[in-house]
């Protein structure tokens, strides 16, 4: 019974870490192709680099310095998004199992963790890098739309 109830809790874990991962790569390719650096300048979703750009009153060449960032950390993330990826899709493997491993499951949920952690901390840099070519102002209208963005909390 122990035995069963320990399964069932990596199960649960599992699942909880599944429905984060899945959620935190979006919904996959849209409009404009899916690719990290076209969401926007950092996590999550926003609007697109040309809106964004128009928003913060990017100069011609604050919006070249920008490109080449997208750029860069588009190619540099790359590798870490199919990671991701390829560790949820073996989390899911292990889960769906017909009959699941609990260790197996386990582990594939820490690794599916691990490489999301990598690719939200890439994507963090990438947002830091471009705060760092704003003026004050900029930066100031950056975080405003940002945290208009996020859900607020309810306590």
């Amino acid at each position: 019974m122990k035995k069963a109830m320990s399964g069932m809790s990596v199960v649960a874990l599992a699942l909880a870490v599944s429905a984060g991962v899945a959620g935190a790569q979006g919904p996959g390719p849209g409009p404009r192709g899916g690719r990290p650096g076209d969401r926007g300048p950092g996590p999550g979703f926003g609007p697109a680099p040309e809106q964004l750009a128009e928003r913060l009153g990017l100069s011609e060449d604050q919006k070249a310095q920008w490109q080449a960032m997208r750029e860069k950390s588009r190619d540099s993330m790359k590798p870490l998004a199919q990671s991701a990826r390829h560790t949820h899709e073996a989390f899911r493997n292990a889960l769906e199992a017909a009959n699941p491993d609990a260790l197996a499951v386990g582990q594939a949920a820490l690794a599916a963790h691990a490489a999301e952690k990598k690719l939200h901390d890439a994507q963090q840099a990438a947002f830091e890098e471009l705060k760092s070519i704003l003026t004050p102002e900029q930066r100031e209208r950056l975080e405003q739309g940002r945290d208009r963005g996020r859900p607020r909390q309810r306590g």
